[in-house]
């Protein structure tokens, strides 16, 4: 399996080729990371590229509109980038856009004191995802294999309400869910991504047909990204008003949610590719990849793993 490759340093040092007349289609969702391009968009910082946003409701459907030639840049973590690779158009990263620490986590019923406990257990997480990874690693950390629970494949929505009603005795999702079901499903949280650095980050993905057919316009896209982060770090209150209401949410609690993230500079990209923290998490996801797809490639959600 070939898995997508950086290119944000050659991107931010290519000046030569002419803009395209074709809109450069921007595929986005309800994620802080995304409604940056609208204040590119707004302020002009596109320059002479055409580019056209495009709403999904859902995450899903924002990434898998790459890969079916609907779009052309997207959002997707190391880990949904690599399983996407491929799975029908290519694309690559040009960057690794931001990381949210502590998002992502596993929440256990009152009794279960730590992970060690969890051998034997039904644990909640959607198949390969994020989640799926995340649990593997967490579980790593005391010595449990993933053969050594039972799985019930669950989206973040099932997964807190099987918690809620006793169903499961853990569950590995994001937040809200995972607050929520620690609250009203008598438990707690006991490890999240705060344990996991650099695992948990979100990459600005291109298709192949971008990069290589019009890397000026795509190097023009990459420079409003972070001229959009600068404007919204001078005009925050009019820059999350706008933003909040793409989501429908308040500009204060947009505001609290943005400023969770923490977003990569220029410069860190330049290093991110050759770090070994980056090649360690890229071989850990590839391996983990290569073990577990053939066996839950086509499990149905709500279904229990052996």
């Amino acid at each position: 399996m070939k898995y997508p490759i950086i290119i944000a340093v050659i991107l931010l040092m290519l000046t030569s080729c002419k803009s395209d007349t074709e809109p450069v289609r921007i595929g986005v969702n309800n994620w802080p990371p995304c409604e940056i391009w609208y204040i590119a968009k707004q302020q002009g910082y596109f320059e002479d590229v055409p580019v056209e946003i495009i709403r999904y409701s859902a995450w899903t459907d924002n990434m898998k509109s790459l890969y079916l030639g609907n779009t052309d840049i997207t959002h997707a973590t190391y880990f949904n980038a690599m399983y996407f690779a491929d799975k029908g158009e290519k694309a690559r990263i040009v960057l690794s856009s931001d990381t949210v620490e502590g998002g992502d986590g596993l929440a256990v019923k009152n009794g279960i004191d730590s992970i060690n406990y969890l051998r034997g257990k039904t644990i909640a997480v959607e198949i390969n995802t994020d989640e799926h990874f995340l649990l593997y690693k967490t579980l790593q950390r005391a010595d449990i294999t993933l053969g050594e629970v039972k799985l019930l494949n669950s989206s973040a929505a099932d997964g807190r309400d099987h918690f809620i009603k006793n169903e499961v005795d853990a569950l590995y999702t994001y937040e809200p869910y995972l607050s929520e079901a620690a609250a009203k499903g008598n438990g707690k949280i006991i490890s999240t991504t705060k344990d996991l650095t650099g695992y948990m980050v979100d990459t600005v993905m291109a298709s192949e047909k971008l990069v290589t057919g019009r890397p000026e316009d795509l190097r023009k896209i990459i420079k409003a990204w972070y001229r959009a982060q600068e404007y919204i770090r001078t005009h925050p209150e009019k820059s999350f008003r706008i933003m909040a209401a793409n989501g429908g949410m308040s500009a204060e609690d947009f505001a609290l949610f943005y400023k969770s993230f923490r977003f990569f500079t220029a410069e860190e990209n330049r290093l991110i590719p050759s770090s070994d923290r980056f090649n360690k998490v890229i071989n850990e996801i590839a391996f983990f990849l290569q073990v577990n797809r053939d066996d839950y490639e086509n499990i149905a959600t709500n279904e229990f793993l052996p």
